[in-house]
């Protein structure tokens, strides 16, 4: 072969290594904060027990919203220890758990734009039932879009570009520079009274000097099986004792009756019964130390008596203080709603079966 030859071939497989250098594949990185992920991780919803808000006023007193759950039950500690509505409560978690987003920010010098400095922005915090914190999200301003917002985790400086607007969560609507208080009324559970049935066995009305007891009996009824044949057995029903006597009554009446008592919602959260000596001046302040109307229930099981007393009224012909003495709870109740309660003591009497 010609030495011009050898020149040409190796010119080509120069040239046929450079493409191949130049095609070859390659491993690239990929960078996460560009690609939409999940914000909280590792945080189960059962094992948050307490939710902290609050908003550093620059005073020693931050403006401040808590949640705790005790027993199943979540209450509101910075609002007289009220009950909180549950399924609120979990909206928010939900949320706050299924946020996702992409990093908009690592700069410190942005966290302004976005209202999400320490002093600026939302304080959130998730613990467990040990008070360890799970997770302290900062809440910054809502996107433009008004589903939207900007977090960010405290103490770090990623700020998250997120797809749920928690400002609203916590129903906050104004600008948060302004923000001076927590509107918590819609967190409250207005069920003041939410009794099971069938786990008392006695429900007394007294009201101005007078009393209604409707109780629990066994009582032994005759039935008829498949074959016709008729047998007996023992059924729950209840009656109202008068006296030495018990009136049985018509079913659909004690049903409603047992649906009014058991079941009570009220108007509004006023104040907290926490200690003796709160009892005592508050029964004065709100009229209960006469106890003139209350609902009493007596659990089957315990036999433990469990009392809801009515005051004085807040405002004339509005309503009732209400005091639920198991939860230490004083609310606002409305007038006809008191009136439908304790006008059975004139139309149960009636009610008896013929």
């Amino acid at each position: 072969m010609k030495e011009k030859h050898l020149y040409i071939f190796a010119g080509v497989f120069v040239v046929l290594l450079i493409i191949f250098f130049i095609t070859k594949p390659r491993h690239t990185s990929v960078n996460v904060d560009e690609l939409v992920q999940t914000i909280v991780f590792g945080v189960a919803k059962e094992d948050v027990r307490n939710i902290e808000v609050y908003k550093e006023t620059g005073t020693e007193q931050p403006v401040k919203m808590v949640f705790a759950q005790k027993d199943g039950q979540w209450r509101i500690p910075t609002r007289f220890n009220s009950k909180a509505n549950k399924s609120r409560i979990d909206r928010l978690l939900d949320e706050v758990l299924e946020l996702t987003g992409k990093v908009r920010s690592t700069d410190p010098r942005h966290f302004e734009t976005y209202q999400i400095t320490d002093a600026q922005g939302i304080q959130l915090l998730l613990k467990d039932e040990t008070n360890k914190s799970l997770a302290n999200l900062i809440i910054g301003k809502r996107g433009e879009d008004g589903n939207s917002g900007f977090v960010r985790f405290g103490g770090k400086d990623k700020v998250y570009a997120v797809d749920k607007n928690l400002l609203a969560s916590l129903d906050i609507h104004g600008e948060i520079d302004t923000l001076s208080q927590f509107k918590d009324d819609v967190f409250i559970d207005l069920q003041a009274v939410d009794k099971d049935k069938d786990k008392l066995e006695l429900i007394a009305l007294l009201h101005e000097g007078k009393q209604m007891i409707v109780k629990k009996i066994d009582k032994e009824v005759e039935v008829t099986i498949d074959d016709s044949t008729k047998t007996t057995k023992q059924e729950e029903q209840w009656v109202l004792a008068t006296g030495n006597k018990e009136i049985e009554l018509e079913k659909i009446e004690v049903d409603n009756f047992i649906r009014d008592v058991t079941k009570i919602r009220a108007e509004k959260v006023v104040d907290r019964i926490a200690n003796p000596l709160d009892e005592m001046n508050k029964n004065t302040k709100y009229g209960f130390s006469q106890r003139s109307s209350a609902v009493v229930f007596q659990d089957k099981e315990t036999r433990e008596q469990k009392n809801v007393i009515f005051g004085k009224e807040y405002e004339k012909d509005k309503g009732y203080f209400m005091n639920v003495q198991y939860d230490g709870i004083i609310y606002h109740f409305g007038k006809s709603n008191y009136d439908k309660i304790f006008k059975w003591m004139e139309d149960l009497p009636q009610k008896g079966k013929k």
